[in-house]
């Protein structure tokens, strides 16, 4: 059979149609509500033209019917394009032309920029307002019927953009199946749980978190916002058995005054990712949270789930991403495309089921990514003796000083090591002397007593000389990108260079 996304929600609407689906703000979404929603929005979109192929997307913050415009969307056999609700309306412009989007659903805080953009996109032919009260009035419950292949693209999800434009991948049907069953398998969840979603479900991991639990009949608690206060109280409320955040919003959550007297009985495992990990922050998580069952996830847009650090490992492996997934070809590669000698850097590189099919109306970017089947993710790694992978910076990051080659990432790591430091952003800048320098743009902790002098002291005593910042700059925060909270090195950069950083 055919791996189909419509088919999972059908089926669990068909055999546990009173379960809990998802839960957002006052609303609890059984299947086959869910399902109902689906349909309902999938004939009200045929009405507006959309089809297979079709791209149709969504303007708005997580909400009630969100999860339903995915399934609805897969069900005709069209591509789901979700829009970064905190975009400006420029991006909103380019993101709703590049993809030539025929349909746009939005919400109605969007309506005036959304009118106002209408006659600059010719390509938009219809849009549907999910703030009016009758949007679904007439539309039927039935299965839509559709012709879908699994290897259609059913999502084109654009990247964070943090140099150039921003890119939309298109992801398969079988891709998102498969993709939902491994993570599902590598963490040991299964219909009984219940997992809690911060992501915003334009990104990644607001639609493939929540999918991995649809999958497998469980219950997911999707958050409005990723409100620190709210995750916490939300874990005892709703019998949360399993939560994946972000390393800041740990260190949010694990800083609230209530965090101590929290009930967090019901928990059987934690998962983080998306950005370098310390050993401290690793083991603080471990130790306030009173579980050892945490996974530490490596994956991307564009090739998926890589590599997982489990339990039995995280403590004595805290700055590995864990040895890649089992269903997963890993390789590290030279600029030359040589695979890379044991305990060498290079290019992580992967190949599997959940790979993109390439990127939207962008062949040379794709053709650069994408090589027989290859997934070039443009992230650093070695592998050590034992077959973990840790990730030492991304390809255009590397700063080549002085014939040495410095790698931000170990850098960044030893920094966050320092109790005065809260975030660190380590890149490279012209330098007459050494052709490019290593610089740092540092945020202290609130009360801490920090200067150059110290930072640089705190690197030098623990890595080789020629890796210490050659500067350090102070911050009140790290300019970040609005899906996946990476820091943007290239507007640091840019400050920097004018002397604003």
């Amino acid at each position: 059979m055919p791996l189909l996304l419509g088919d999972v929600v059908r089926r669990h609407a068909r055999h546990r149609p009173e379960k809990i689906a998802y839960v957002i703000g006052p609303h609890r979404v059984t299947y086959r509500r869910l399902n109902q929603l689906a349909n309902r929005f999938a004939h009200a979109l045929r009405g507006l033209g959309v089809g297979r192929g079709d791209r149709v997307a969504t303007l708005a913050r997580n909400r009630l019917e969100y999860p339903a415009l995915y399934f609805a969307a897969a069900k005709l056999g069209a591509i789901h394009v979700p829009v970064n609700f905190r975009y400006r309306a420029d991006e909103i412009r380019y993101t709703l032309g590049q993809s030539a989007a025929g349909a746009l659903v939005f919400a109605d805080e969007f309506r005036d920029v959304v009118d106002a953009l209408r006659p600059e996109l010719p390509d938009l032919r219809a849009t549907l307002a999910l703030d009016e009260p009758d949007v679904l009035a007439s539309a039927s419950d039935a299965e839509p019927a559709a012709l879908v292949d699994e290897q259609d693209p059913h999502v084109m999800l654009y990247t964070s953009g943090t140099t150039g434009d921003p890119k939309g991948a298109l992801l398969s049907h079988r891709s998102y199946v498969l993709q939902a069953a491994q993570t599902q398998a590598t963490i040991g969840l299964g219909e009984d749980d219940v997992g809690l979603c911060m992501f915003p479900m334009f990104h990644m991991g607001g639609w493939a978190m929540p999918l991995g639990y649809f999958a497998s009949g469980g219950t997911v608690i999707i958050m409005e916002r990723a409100e620190p206060a709210e995750i916490l109280r939300a874990i005892p409320r709703d019998g949360v058995t399993y939560v994946y955040l972000i390393p800041t919003l740990y260190d949010a959550v694990m800083a609230l005054p209530e965090f101590a007297r929290t009930d967090l009985r019901s928990l059987r495992a934690l998962g983080a990712g998306t950005s370098v990990m310390t050993e401290t922050q690793i083991r603080t998580i471990v130790d306030r949270f009173g579980i050892e069952r945490l996974f530490v996830v490596y994956g991307q847009t564009e090739a998926g789930p890589i590599a997982t650090l489990r339990p039995p490992d995280v403590l004595r492996k805290p700055t590995s991403v864990g040895r890649p997934v089992a269903t997963v070809d890993v390789r590290l590669e030279a600029g030359d495309g040589t695979e890379v000698a044991p305990g060498g850097v290079g290019e992580i590189v992967a190949r599997s089921e959940y790979g993109m099919q390439g990127y939207w109306r962008m062949p040379e970017e794709t053709a650069r990514v994408r090589r027989d089947g290859w997934i070039h993710t443009g992230d650093l790694g070695t592998l050590d003796d034992e077959g973990f992978l840790h990730i030492a910076g991304r390809v255009k990051e590397v700063v080549k000083s002085g014939g040495e080659n410095v790698f931000p990432a170990e850098v960044e790591r030893c920094l966050l090591e320092h109790p005065g430091i809260a975030e660190a952003a380590v890149f490279g800048v012209p330098d007459a002397r050494w052709g490019e320098a290593a610089v740092a743009v540092v945020v202290r902790k609130a009360g801490a007593a920090l200067d150059e002098a110290d930072v640089v002291a705190h690197v030098r005593g623990r890595l080789a000389g020629y890796k210490k910042p050659q500067a350090v700059r102070f911050a009140y925060a790290l300019p970040r990108t609005a899906s996946t909270r990476q820091v943007q090195k290239t507007l640091l950069r840019e400050r920097w260079l004018r002397g604003d950083a």
